[in-house]
């Protein structure tokens, strides 16, 4: 794969950002309308999306490879946690708030917003489908652990899970894999209207997350070094580790492309919802996403192309 592909489509994305951030400033979307389109996508686009991810011709090699993507997506994540624990740690970052958001954004890309867009631009349905894994993992670690890191009252680990097992993406998940294994067809009446919703996923997205590049003050903001650090770290460290264990596994080059673009995406903006429901100051992890996704713009290109040089 070539560099010019993942550059152009991240350019593309980027401006469809750009797009949200104009609308934001001359206040055709208002911060209500921007929380009501963020449940849209969560909640009825990415399902439709996964749903038709799994709309593939069904091979015992393929839900094997399934499996195996699944479960490399929760050592990945297990590897993350204690590994941003690690970096993030009490003596070097003493402000409670801030050593919890760091952390946060070390272990949770946005994969959703910007990962599945990306991989369905790069890599097709075939690559979605192996993105499915991450998205699962993704909404049972966030929902159980992520959301742990911030509530001052804990809920009990099955609150959680009970919490995440719900989320609208684990059952269109479900779904679509019950689909794939029986190979049931959707009639046109129905698969139609799923189409046309999963096709609003990539600009509505990133349209969404534009509205929030205006909260960056560029002359004081880029000189926050604690911010950049998290950056790095999102970034750049755990794409490059993730992409040197990709390397030494025996799997399919698109399964771990997929994996490695859905972990190479920028901190998810559910920092900054987390920390509104645990009163804590946005201004950091809104700077910190800010920052990530601007970034994400030359770091993405860079680990795709790295991946390719070598030939993962």
């Amino acid at each position: 794969m070539s560099l010019l592909l993942p550059t152009k489509q991240v350019v593309i994305m980027f401006i469809l950002m750009i797009v949200g951030w104009i609308c934001y400033q001359v206040k055709f979307l208002h911060e209500q309308t921007v929380k009501d389109l963020t449940k849209i996508l969560l909640y009825v686009v990415s399902p439709c999306l996964i749903i038709n991810s799994f709309r593939q011709s069904f091979s015992a090699a393929r839900l094997l490879q399934f499996g195996l993507v699944f479960s490399l997506v929760v050592f990945l994540f297990i590897f993350k946690i204690i590994t941003s624990q690690a970096i993030f740690s009490k003596k070097w970052v003493k402000d409670r708030q801030k050593r919890t958001v760091l952390r946060y954004a070390g272990t949770y890309t946005n994969a959703g917003f910007m990962g599945v867009p990306l991989v369905q631009a790069i890599l097709g349905t075939k690559g979605v489908f192996f993105a499915v894994p991450y998205l699962i993992v993704y909404n049972i670690f966030m929902w159980t652990h992520g959301i742990r890191m911030f509530t001052q009252k804990k809920q009990s680990f099955r609150e959680s899970f009970q919490q995440a097992v719900i989320n609208p993406n684990i059952i269109a998940a479900v779904i679509g894999m019950i689909l794939f294994i029986t190979q049931v067809k959707l009639p046109d009446v129905v698969s139609d209207p799923m189409n046309y919703i999963a096709n609003l996923n990539t600009p509505l997205s990133m349209i969404v997350i534009g509205t929030n590049l205006g909260s960056i003050n560029l002359k004081a903001d880029w000189q926050d070094k604690l911010a950049w650090s998290g950056v790095f770290v999102r970034n750049l460290f755990f794409p490059i580790v993730i992409l040197g264990i990709l390397y030494a596994l025996p799997l399919p080059a698109i399964a771990k492309m997929t994996t490695l673009i859905m972990a190479t995406c920028p901190v998810a903006g559910v920092v900054v919802l987390f920390s509104l429901l645990s009163n804590f100051d946005v201004k950091f992890p809104t700077k910190l996403m800010c920052l990530s996704t601007l970034g994400a713009i030359i770091t993405i290109p860079l680990v795709i192309c790295l991946a390719t040089f070598i030939g993962l």
